[in-house]
C-alpha cells in the first residue's frame, strides 16, 4: 500500500486491508446472470465488500477535510505526498477522494487486499499512472468497468465514481458484488456490528468492523494479547465538538465478555503510562475509556473534549508528518 495510506490508518485506525477473490479470471465480461442489478451499486461502499470479509473498515475522507479535529492533518499533504501519489496513481487521495473502505479476508499467512475509494478519477489518468507503475499491462473490461492487471496487481473504475485496487481477481470479485452477482458484506456478521451501531445510517467520520481470527490473533500477539473469547468487535469515530468514539464487541461467554471488558480497560491505562502517549497528551484520554460487559456482548465509550483539540491536533501532526518524512 502506498505511503499516505500508512500514515492515515494511524489517524483513522484503519487496519491492514485485504480482500476476497471470488470470481475466475476471464478475458471478458462475463454473461449476467438472474438477480443482478441492472449495474454497479456504489451507493454503499459495503455494497464492494465479499460477505466473507474479516475486517472492514470505512473513512469519510470528505468529514475529515472539514472537521477542526483533522482538518491540519488533511491539508498537509503529509510531507508532500500528494505530489508523489498523483505520479503513482493518477489521482491523489488527500483532495480527490472523499469516502474510503479496506476491507480484509485472512487467508493463508497474510491477509488479501482490496481499498475503494469514491470520489473524483481521470480513467485516463489512473490507466497511465498504473500502466506507468508497473510496466506490462493489461487493459480489459470486466462487466461495464475498466480494469487495469499487471501481475498480481490490478485496479478497476467501478462506475467513473468509484475505484477499486487489490488482486485481479478481488477487482473482479469487487466489480460482481456491485452488481449484487455475489453477495456483500452488509449481509454478514459484520455488517450486524455495523446497524447495531448505527454506522450504516449515521455515517461516523470513521468505522471499523473485526472478526478475530486465528490468523489475526498471531499476528497481534507481538503488539497486543487479543482477550480469550473475544469473536468480534466494532468501533465508530464521531467527530463533533467533542471526539467521540463509541465500542462495541461479541466474546463467546458472559465470563469472557466481562474478562476482555476488564482487560481492555487494563490495557487502556497500561498504554497511557508510555512516554510517547504522555508526551502526546493522550493519557487522559486513554484513562477516560470505559469497558462494560452485558452477557456476551460488549459495550465501551471514549471521549476527547473539544478543549483538548488544538492541542492533541498539533502534536499528532507533527509525530505523523515525521513518519512520513523518513520514508523519502
Amino acid at each position: 500500500m502506498s505511503d499516505w495510506f500508512r500514515a492515515e490508518r494511524r489517524i483513522a485506525f484503519l487496519i491492514v486491508v485485504a480482500a476476497l477473490g471470488c470470481a475466475e479470471t476471464q478475458a471478458t465480461s462475463p454473461a449476467a446472470s438472474a438477480g443482478v442489478r441492472a449495474s454497479a451499486d456504489d451507493s454503499d461502499l459495503w455494497n464492494l465488500a465479499p460477505v466473507a470479509a474479516d475486517t472492514v473498515a470505512e473513512v469519510d475522507l470528505a468529514a475529515m477535510r472539514t472537521s477542526p479535529w483533522t482538518r491540519s492533518l488533511m491539508e498537509s499533504g503529509l510531507s508532500g505526498q500528494r505530489e508523489q501519489s498523483r505520479r503513482a496513481y493518477g489521482y491523489d487521495p488527500f483532495t480527490d477522494a472523499d469516502r474510503l473502505l479496506a476491507v480484509a479476508v485472512e487467508t493463508g499467512s497474510a491477509p488479501r487486499e482490496l481499498t475503494v475509494l469514491r470520489g473524483r478519477f481521470d480513467a485516463a489518468q489512473v490507466g497511465a499512472a498504473f500502466a506507468s507503475a508497473n510496466g506490462q499491462v493489461a487493459a480489459t473490461r470486466w462487466r461495464d468497468s475498466p480494469v487495469w492487471e499487471a501481475g498480481a496487481r490490478a485496479v478497476a473504475l467501478v462506475t467513473p465514481r468509484t475505484l477499486v485496487t487489490g488482486g485481479p481477481a478481488d477487482v473482479r470479485a469487487a466489480v460482481d458484488a456491485a452488481w449484487s452477482v455475489v453477495p456483500d458484506a452488509k449481509s454478514g456478521p459484520l455488517g450486524e456490528l455495523r446497524r447495531a451501531m448505527a454506522a450504516d445510517r449515521e455515517g461516523p467520520a470513521a468505522f471499523v468492523a473485526v472478526t478475530v481470527t486465528d490468523a489475526l490473533r498471531a499476528r497481534a500477539a507481538g503488539f497486543v494479547a487479543l482477550p480469550a473469547g473475544l469473536q468480534r468487535f466494532a468501533a465508530r469515530i464521531d467527530l463533533g465538538q467533542d471526539l467521540n468514539m463509541e465500542l462495541t464487541g461479541a466474546a463467546d461467554t458472559a465470563a469472557n465478555a466481562t474478562a476482555a471488558a476488564n482487560a481492555l480497560v487494563t490495557a487502556a491505562r497500561s498504554y497511557a503510562q508510555g512516554t510517547m502517549v504522555r508526551l502526546l497528551g493522550l493519557s487522559p484520554v486513554l484513562n477516560s475509556l470505559s469497558v462494560g460487559a452485558e452477557g456476551t456482548r460488549l459495550h465501551g465509550h471514549m471521549q476527547i473534549p473539544v478543549e483538548q483539540r488544538e492541542r492533541l491536533a498539533d502534536k499528532v501532526l507533527a509525530v505523523l508528518q515525521m513518519l512520513a518524512a523518513t520514508r523519502h
